[in-house]
C-alpha cells in the first residue's frame, strides 16, 4: 500500500512537470518574435536621404529611393546610347572637337564632316554636356536630388549659352569682326562639349559609389573643370589678340561673359 501511494505521487509530479506540445510551440514562437523585435535593422542609406526601418516597417522614403535609382539608371542608359551614336555615326566628330580644343588649330570645321550633318551632332553633344552639368549642379545645390531641379538648371544653362552666342554674334556685326566672332563661338561650342563630356563619367559615378568616395570624385571633377577652363581662356585670349581686339573690349568680354558667371556660381555653391 505504501508503494502504491508512492507511485501515485511520482506520476502526479511527472504529469504536472510535462508542458503540452502546443503550449511549448506557442512559447517558442513568442520568444522568437520578441527577439526579432529587439534586433537592430540596417538603415536604407542613399545620397538623397536616409530611410530607417523600425520594427520591420519601412518609412515613406524607401519607395522614393527606388524610383530615384531607377531614374538614374534610365538616364545613364540613355546618355550612353547617345554617346555611342556620336561615336559610331559621327565619323570622328568627337576626335575633331577634342583635337581643335587642345591643339588650338584655327579653321577647324565641326559642321562639314560625317555622314549626317554635323549640326545635329553639335546640338546633341551640347545637350548631353549641359545635361551632365545640370545633374552636377543639382547634386551639389539641391539635396535631396530631384530631376525637376536638374531640368530647371538645364534650361538656365542652355538659355545663357544661346544668350552669349547671340551677344558675340551681335558684337561681331557691330564692330565688323564677324570672323573673330565665328572663332569665339567655335571655341565656346567646343569648350562646352569638352567640359561636359570629360566630367560625365565622374558625375554619373557619384550616384553609384559609396559615400566615402564622393568627395574624391568631386575633387577630380573640379580638377578637370579647372584644366578645361584654363585651356578655354588661353584660346580666347589668342583669338582676341590674333584679331587685334582692343584691350578694353577684351577685358570687358572676359570679365562680363566669362569670369562673372563663374563667380556667381561659386557664390551659389558657397
Amino acid at each position: 500500500m505504501l508503494l502504491g501511494m508512492l507511485d501515485e505521487q511520482i506520476d502526479s509530479v511527472i504529469t504536472d512537470s510535462i508542458v503540452p506540445v502546443q503550449d511549448s510551440a506557442e512559447r517558442l514562437a513568442s520568444l522568437l518574435k520578441e527577439a526579432a523585435s529587439w534586433k537592430p535593422m540596417l538603415p536604407f542609406d542613399t545620397l538623397t536621404n536616409q530611410v530607417e526601418l523600425v520594427e520591420g516597417i519601412p518609412l515613406n522614403g524607401e519607395k522614393m529611393n527606388i524610383e530615384f535609382i531607377s531614374s538614374i539608371l534610365i538616364y545613364t542608359v540613355i546618355y550612353l546610347v547617345f554617346i555611342a551614336l556620336l561615336r559610331l555615326r559621327g565619323r570622328g566628330f568627337l576626335t575633331t572637337v577634342y583635337t581643335y580644343f587642345f591643339n588650338r588649330k584655327r579653321g577647324a570645321s565641326l559642321q562639314s564632316e560625317g555622314g549626317m550633318p554635323n549640326y545635329f551632332f553639335v546640338f546633341l553633344s551640347v545637350c548631353l554636356s549641359f545635361s551632365i552639368l545640370s545633374i552636377l549642379l543639382t547634386f551639389l545645390m539641391d539635396p535631396p536630388f530631384a530631376f525637376f531641379h536638374a531640368l530647371i538648371y538645364f534650361l538656365i544653362i542652355f538659355g545663357y549659352y544661346f544668350l552669349v552666342l547671340g551677344l558675340v554674334r551681335l558684337f561681331g556685326w557691330t564692330f565688323n569682326g564677324r570672323h573673330c566672332a565665328s572663332e569665339i563661338i567655335l571655341n565656346l561650342r567646343t569648350s562646352a562639349i569638352v567640359l561636359g563630356l570629360s566630367i560625365s563619367p565622374f558625375v554619373l559615378a557619384l550616384f553609384y559609389v559609396q559615400a566615402v568616395a564622393v568627395d574624391m570624385l568631386l575633387y577630380v571633377i573640379l580638377g578637370i573643370g579647372i584644366i578645361i577652363l584654363i585651356f578655354r581662356f588661353i584660346r580666347l585670349i589668342k583669338i582676341l589678340y590674333g584679331y587685334r581686339v582692343s584691350i578694353l573690349y577684351m577685358i570687358l568680354y572676359l570679365c562680363g561673359l566669362e569670369i562673372l558667371p563663374i563667380l556667381v556660381l561659386y557664390k551659389l555653391l558657397g
